[in-house]
């Protein structure tokens, strides 16, 4: 496997994967960090109270509706981990190159002219 280079190296990595139709930024460091911190707030007294009340109250089915304990939960764990990627000074820009590298040209709509071919 090749090795990659960050379009953003700090102060988490994100790395720019083209695919068929654009790109894909891998978040992975972002998303540890965010795992990490969910962890250790469900660990401390004030989420990990609260988890245990929405654990105990759920359904043994998963598709059943989501009550509102849990969906509470999930706002306050998303603030206190943050959903803002930052990205700082000159790798703005890195970052921005990479995507536009990886843009898909426009495709140009055809004119459609009746009765054929154009004049």
């Amino acid at each position: 496997m090749p090795k990659r280079t960050a379009a953003v190296d700090g102060p988490f990595r994100v790395y720019v994967e083209p695919i068929p139709t654009g790109v894909t930024l891998d978040v992975e460091h972002f998303v540890e960090h965010v795992v990490q911190h969910v962890l250790e707030a469900l660990l401390g007294d004030e989420y990990g109270d609260r988890f245990d009340e929405v654990a105990e109250g759920r359904p043994a089915d998963p598709h059943e509706v989501t009550e509102p304990q849990f969906e509470a939960l999930v706002a306050d764990l998303t603030a206190v981990v943050g959903t803002k990627l930052p990205v700082y000074g000159w790798q703005v820009l890195r970052l921005a190159n990479r995507l536009l590298a990886h843009t898909p040209s426009p495709s140009i709509p055809r004119q459609h002219v009746e009765g054929g071919a154009a004049a």
